[in-house]
Protein backbone atom coordinates (compact mmCIF):
# COMPACT_ATOMS: atom_id res chain seq x y z
CA UNK A 1 0.00 0.00 0.00
CA UNK A 2 1.21 3.66 -0.71
CA UNK A 3 1.32 6.63 1.13
CA UNK A 4 1.59 10.06 0.52
CA UNK A 5 2.99 12.92 2.45
CA UNK A 6 3.49 16.53 1.46
CA UNK A 7 6.76 17.58 1.45
CA UNK A 8 7.86 20.91 3.67
CA UNK A 9 8.58 23.48 1.55
CA UNK A 10 11.57 23.87 3.25
CA UNK A 11 12.89 20.60 1.79
CA UNK A 12 12.08 20.52 -1.65
CA UNK A 13 15.43 21.82 -2.78
CA UNK A 14 17.68 18.91 -0.95
CA UNK A 15 15.10 16.81 -1.60
CA UNK A 16 14.71 16.45 -5.06
CA UNK A 17 18.41 17.37 -5.86
CA UNK A 18 18.77 13.36 -3.82
CA UNK A 19 16.30 12.17 -6.12
CA UNK A 20 17.44 13.15 -8.87
CA UNK A 21 21.22 11.73 -8.23
CA UNK A 22 19.17 8.18 -7.17
CA UNK A 23 17.38 8.12 -10.54
CA UNK A 24 19.07 5.46 -12.55
CA UNK A 25 16.76 4.79 -15.38
CA UNK A 26 13.63 6.06 -14.66
CA UNK A 27 10.37 6.76 -16.92
CA UNK A 28 8.11 9.14 -16.35
CA UNK A 29 4.61 10.18 -17.61
CA UNK A 30 4.12 14.56 -16.79
CA UNK A 31 0.33 14.97 -16.66
CA UNK A 32 -1.08 18.22 -16.17
CA UNK A 33 -4.83 18.81 -14.51
CA UNK A 34 -5.89 22.07 -15.47
CA UNK A 35 -9.28 23.40 -14.06
CA UNK A 36 -10.20 25.02 -17.35
CA UNK A 37 -8.58 22.55 -19.85
CA UNK A 38 -8.98 19.10 -18.07
CA UNK A 39 -6.00 16.48 -18.03
CA UNK A 40 -3.56 16.45 -20.55
CA UNK A 41 -0.54 14.20 -21.16
CA UNK A 42 2.85 16.42 -21.77
CA UNK A 43 5.30 13.43 -21.67
CA UNK A 44 4.79 9.82 -21.94
CA UNK A 45 7.12 7.11 -21.16
CA UNK A 46 10.08 9.00 -21.54
CA UNK A 47 13.49 8.68 -19.46
CA UNK A 48 13.18 11.39 -16.39
CA UNK A 49 16.46 13.01 -16.65
CA UNK A 50 16.23 15.13 -12.93
CA UNK A 51 14.18 17.03 -11.33
CA UNK A 52 15.00 20.48 -8.96
CA UNK A 53 13.97 23.08 -7.29
CA UNK A 54 14.79 26.50 -7.44
CA UNK A 55 14.21 28.62 -4.50
CA UNK A 56 15.25 31.87 -5.81
CA UNK A 57 12.84 31.68 -8.61
CA UNK A 58 10.29 29.58 -7.02
CA UNK A 59 10.43 27.46 -9.85
CA UNK A 60 10.28 23.44 -10.17
CA UNK A 61 11.78 21.63 -13.23
CA UNK A 62 11.06 18.32 -14.47
CA UNK A 63 13.60 17.37 -17.26
CA UNK A 64 12.96 14.58 -19.44
CA UNK A 65 14.39 12.73 -22.42
CA UNK A 66 12.93 11.03 -25.33
CA UNK A 67 16.47 8.85 -26.04
CA UNK A 68 19.48 10.33 -26.57
CA UNK A 69 21.72 12.22 -24.29
CA UNK A 70 21.20 15.64 -26.30
CA UNK A 71 17.51 15.58 -26.35
CA UNK A 72 16.45 16.89 -23.19
CA UNK A 73 12.16 18.75 -22.86
CA UNK A 74 11.72 20.45 -19.34
CA UNK A 75 8.60 21.01 -17.85
CA UNK A 76 8.46 24.07 -15.65
CA UNK A 77 5.82 24.58 -12.61
CA UNK A 78 6.21 28.39 -10.90
CA UNK A 79 5.35 28.89 -8.16
CA UNK A 80 4.64 25.71 -6.67
CA UNK A 81 2.06 25.97 -3.43
CA UNK A 82 2.41 22.14 -2.11
CA UNK A 83 3.64 19.23 -3.27
CA UNK A 84 2.88 15.34 -2.00
CA UNK A 85 4.87 12.45 -2.74
CA UNK A 86 3.56 8.94 -3.52
CA UNK A 87 5.68 6.35 -1.96
CA UNK A 88 6.47 3.01 -3.55
CA UNK A 89 8.13 0.00 -2.96
CA UNK A 90 11.68 1.17 -4.47
CA UNK A 91 13.72 4.08 -3.27
CA UNK A 92 11.95 6.29 -5.55
CA UNK A 93 8.34 7.54 -5.34
CA UNK A 94 5.70 6.46 -7.64
CA UNK A 95 3.87 9.85 -7.92
CA UNK A 96 4.98 13.48 -7.42
CA UNK A 97 2.19 15.94 -7.38
CA UNK A 98 2.66 19.79 -8.00
CA UNK A 99 0.29 22.08 -7.40
CA UNK A 100 0.55 25.68 -8.23
CA UNK A 101 -0.94 28.79 -7.12
CA UNK A 102 -3.40 29.27 -9.84
CA UNK A 103 -4.59 25.91 -8.95
CA UNK A 104 -2.85 23.72 -12.03
CA UNK A 105 -1.94 20.07 -10.77
CA UNK A 106 1.04 18.66 -12.29
CA UNK A 107 1.37 15.21 -11.97
CA UNK A 108 4.97 13.15 -12.17
CA UNK A 109 4.43 9.02 -11.88
CA UNK A 110 7.84 7.93 -11.97
CA UNK A 111 8.71 3.44 -12.65
CA UNK A 112 11.72 1.84 -13.11
CA UNK A 113 12.96 1.35 -17.16
CA UNK A 114 12.02 -2.51 -18.58
CA UNK A 115 14.76 -4.74 -17.91
CA UNK A 116 16.56 -5.48 -21.12
CA UNK A 117 16.13 -9.07 -22.73
CA UNK A 118 18.40 -11.64 -21.74
CA UNK A 119 20.70 -12.80 -25.12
Amino acid sequence: MADTEELPRAGWRVYFDDLSRALGTTQATVEIEAPDLGAQVQAEGLVLSGISYDDRDDVLVVGVSPGGPTESLEHFVSSPQKIWVESSESVLPSTIEIQDAEGQVTLVRLQAAPALPAQ
